[in-house]
């Protein structure tokens, strides 16, 4: 029998010191974001869960060794009950969600976990997010003279306005536009505030 609840555990004893925002707690709500998405769908909710669950614990961003993680990750795996077509599955999905890599999973279950991962990404919460990721990597918050720097507010443009286009569900589609405008709103506040301007 699968013991979804194992995995859990594990993930939050691995994310308790991450501080880049991809933490426990953004595990939690990108599970929540895909079972949302997955409403009136045909899919293994069971596999969609626990992918979201573990989706970040193989990722450059939360650890130095990728190679240990996923053997570690199986390990867990395996003890909560999963079978090795399972586990299959689950990094299938998990090795094709980064935007950095450009990919698109093949299946429905992939496809519905890569829109809520980037949903996370947009929004108050995706604001959040980056100046937690920003701060933890040295970034300025801004840096006016300097286009296409590495500061925080890039990464807006870099990739937090363009994951709209790249939504694979309706559903994923519609919340990222709401979330968006919310971006660019912020966007233009910013900007009032940091030239010493209000409307």
């Amino acid at each position: 029998m699968k013991n979804i609840n194992l995995v859990e555990q594990y993930v939050q004893m691995t994310l308790q010191n991450e501080h880049t925002g991809h933490d426990y707690y953004h595990s939690i709500r990108v599970m929540n974001n895909a079972i949302a998405l997955s409403e009136n769908e045909t899919v293994d909710i069971e596999q969609i869960k626990v992918c979201c669950l573990v989706h970040d614990l193989i990722d450059y961003k939360v650890t130095k060794d990728i190679v240990k993680a996923k053997k570690d990750l199986e390990g867990v795996l395996k003890s909560a009950g999963y079978l090795q077509d399972d586990i299959k599955q689950i990094f299938e999905v998990i090795e094709h969600i980064s935007f950095s890599k450009g990919m698109v999973p093949d299946t429905l279950e992939g496809k519905i976990v890569q829109d809520a991962d980037r949903l996370e990404a947009l929004g108050a919460i995706g604001i959040a997010r980056t100046f937690a990721y920003g701060g933890k990597n040295n970034r300025l918050i801004y840096d006016p003279k300097q286009k296409g720097n590495d500061d925080s507010i890039s990464h807006f443009y870099d990739k937090l306005l363009t994951l709209e286009e790249k939504m694979n569900t309706e559903n994923g589609k519609k919340i990222a536009k709401e979330r968006t405008d919310y971006m660019k709103d912020f966007l233009s506040r910013f900007y009032q505030e940091w030239n010493g301007t209000t409307k």
